[in-house]
């Protein structure tokens, strides 16, 4: 008799803790739907994550009171709601994903008795990014969370050193998987080049993230700001824009006012499903965050021979290995401006000692891996 599964996040865009989700479900549908049946439910914004899901005919259900802000009535709705769906879901595992959804799921699930809940942790960024009372509480509700979870999933070991630290669950629950990216066909460079009217002989820098706080794009703005004052023939892209809050992307849109000649040589694409095709393009991928909890566009990069260059944030220095296969940098833009600048100055030689070696690399993090870390931690007693 196959397990029931229920997938659950907070939102359903289509962000980076969305994508290890949909590339879990694709594995376990593709291989294991002999042993597993799986469902998944999120929040109604924005439902990018439920089209994908129509793609490949996993059922999903709409938690309608399930929100990223802190509401405690739509809260309690939340939970409510979820709670019902699990009792008629009659699941035999629950896999939760998010902060909200990770803390209102686990406790829902053991109170209606589910024999195994799963916590993946996609980052500390919503503890990190506060100080003092509110920090403190987070940390208390995710340890409190904890006691709720037979196993707490983490990208990279750096993160399972914050648990550690912040005294989250216990090292029996502990469990390291990092993520994996789905096959990527064969794609054909020139579309972003065409779009924008950049020529051959100007090189593209870029990024691919939202426009919020843990990604960093003013430090983006700041490197790019600092280069193209060097160097005429390079152009910086962003491709991603806001899906919390327009903060930062007014932030960005700010910055660039007040510099408009920088605007001829910054490009800001907002969201788009076709980023990996984009990315093709650039020669240079530049990562500017603060955080992240593994880094799943660097491997996009990575497979498609990209020079990456990443701040020391975390995930990313589980992947690269500098100077090898990639680039890790401080968090200082005028340091950050300088590596670029010598890798535009020396191009052809770095991309040849580091493309391949970043292509050899992306072919570490197999998706068969992922999935069946993940089988594992459904099938144990």
């Amino acid at each position: 008799m196959k397990k029931r599964i229920l997938h659950i996040i907070t939102r359903s865009d289509w962000a980076g803790g969305q994508k290890v989700l949909y590339t879990i479900i694709y594995g376990l549908k593709k291989n294991y739907s002999d042993e597993f049946e799986v469902e998944v439910a999120a929040g109604k914004e924005n439902g990018m994550l439920f089209e994908e899901l129509d793609k490949i005919g996993v059922k999903y259900h709409v938690v309608e009171n399930l929100v990223r802000e802190i509401d405690p009535i739509k809260d309690l709705k939340a939970y409510l709601e979820i709670k019902r769906l699990i009792k008629q879901g009659n699941y035999d595992i629950v896999h939760a994903h998010s902060s909200k959804a990770g803390f209102l799921a686990r406790i829902a699930a053991k109170k209606c008795g589910v024999k195994k809940v799963i916590y993946t942790y996609h980052g500390f960024w919503g503890i990190e990014q506060y100080r003092g009372f509110k920090k403190q509480l987070l940390i208390w509700a995710e340890r409190f969370a904890a006691r709720y979870s037979d196993h707490l999933v983490f990208l990279c070991n750096r993160e399972k050193e914050k648990a550690e630290r912040y005294r989250i669950g216990k090292p029996s629950q502990y469990v390291i998987i990092p993520n994996a990216i789905l096959p990527i066909g064969n794609i054909q460079k020139g579309k972003l080049r065409k779009e924008l009217g950049i020529p051959e002989n100007v090189k593209i820098v870029g990024n691919v993230a939202r426009l919020d706080r843990p990604k960093n794009p003013v430090r983006f703005l700041q490197v790019a700001e600092r280069v193209v004052q060097e160097m005429d023939d390079v152009i910086f892209v962003w491709i991603g824009g806001s899906i919390v809050e327009d903060f930062y992307a007014k932030q960005v849109q700010q910055y660039l006012d007040e510099r408009p000649w920088l605007k001829e040589k910054v490009k800001i694409l907002g969201f788009r499903k076709d980023a990996i095709e984009l990315m093709a393009d650039f020669d240079v991928f530049l990562l500017t965050s603060d955080e992240e909890g593994f880094g799943l566009v660097i491997l996009e990069a990575m497979s498609l021979g990209k020079i990456v260059v990443s701040t020391r944030c975390g995930g990313p220095e589980d992947i690269i290995e500098d100077k090898i296969n990639g680039f890790l940098t401080g968090f200082d833009y005028k340091e950050i401006a300088t590596k670029i600048n010598f890798i535009l100055e020396n191009f052809e030689s770095i991309k040849q000692k580091i493309g391949q070696a970043a292509v050899e690399r992306a072919k570490d993090f197999k998706i068969d891996n992922q999935v069946e870390g993940y089988v594992r931690l459904y099938k144990k007693g």
